[in-house]
């Protein structure tokens, strides 16, 4: 072999046999549970309480009545606009017959008409004042302590209780920044988690990510993860502790030292040797890990890509290999 340099030398080049590798990873987190929905419930009005329909960890339909205010004045207003309404509406009715007769003017029977609209929307305005004294259940759930009893004068900004949706349990926890390529919406079914919690000891439950956030947090250089636990047996609870251990199931690809990788105005390409000679193979990233790229490209295990040196060549010239002395 001619010395490098001299005429007709072929050029050293550092390679590395190419190595298959899974783009997996694992990741571990703690993260805090809380339900699907979950809400506190307020009075609207101030007014006495009547009744105390629920007892605490009592299981509520939506629209269930929870407590009662006295609402005896409303139900009169109400029942007062009832009388209001029927009376309008004989009467429209009277004027409407009347008027084909001749008897009374149109604007007579148009001023009936506006009559009665006003007194149906003074029976809605009752029967609204009447809802506002009755708290009900915003969704299906369980409702928790109370300290409301009946003859107490509740108003707006006296809690009456909780209540919580907990078929579904939902944890969130942050992901490094390193991890984040492997995350996205289109490989969301391949991430498989399991959690745990000292609330329920020697048990793992199966958890499905279903929410990326869309940005980093800047100051933990972090990406939020949302993932939700089916409850079916009610034994978890909104506010419980849970360890989090993400598997990112990933593919078998081409690995080669990051240093190996160039550049040119076509993409990303590394130099291969086959037969002897330098190779130019187009490739794409699929992802960089601890100085190592994964590589997506007509590249097989075993062959040889050039990891320094790379520089010197061009498409078919023949060159002296040298093996890295660390791998």
């Amino acid at each position: 072999m001619p010395k490098q340099g001299g005429k007709g030398a072929s050029p050293k080049v550092l390679v590395e046999v190419v190595k298959l590798e899974s783009t997996a990873s694992s990741f571990g987190a703690v993260a805090t549970g809380w339900a699907d929905k979950s809400a506190e419930v307020f009075a609207i009005v101030d007014e006495k309480v009547t009744k105390v329909l629920f007892k605490p960890q009592q299981r509520v339909n939506k629209g269930d009545l929870l407590v009662q205010q006295d609402d005896r004045e409303e139900q009169l207003a109400l029942r007062l606009a009832e009388v209001q309404l029927k009376n309008t509406k004989s009467l429209l009715d009277r004027y409407k017959q009347a008027v084909g007769k001749g008897a009374v003017p149109q604007t007579q029977v148009d001023s009936a008409q506006a009559d009665f609209e006003a007194a149906q929307v003074a029976v809605d305005q009752a029967r609204l004042a009447i809802s506002r004294h009755q708290i009900r259940a915003p969704f299906s759930g369980v409702v928790g302590i109370t300290d409301i009893d009946p003859g107490q004068r509740i108003g707006p900004g006296v809690l009456i209780t909780g209540i919580d949706s907990r078929e579904i349990i939902y944890v969130d926890f942050d992901v490094p920044e390193a991890l984040v390529s492997q995350l996205n919406t289109s490989n969301m079914d391949q991430i498989q988690l399991i959690a745990s919690t000292p609330s329920v000891p020697g048990k793992q439950f199966q958890a499905r990510v279903v929410a990326l956030d869309s940005r980093l947090n800047a100051e933990k250089r972090s990406l939020r993860v949302r993932a939700n636990i089916n409850n079916p047996d009610d034994v978890l609870r909104p506010g419980m502790s849970f360890a989090v251990q993400m598997a990112v199931r990933g593919q078998i690809l081409a690995s080669v030292p990051e240093i190996a990788l160039q550049w040119d105005r076509e993409g990303s390409y590394v130099w291969m040797i086959r037969d002897g000679k330098a190779d130019r193979e187009n490739v794409r990233v699929a992802d960089r890990r601890q100085g190592r790229v994964f590589l997506e490209g007509n590249i097989k295990e075993g062959e040889i890509v050039v990891i320094e040196g790379g520089l010197r060549l061009s498409e078919g010239i023949a060159v002296e290999q040298v093996e890295d002395p660390l791998q």
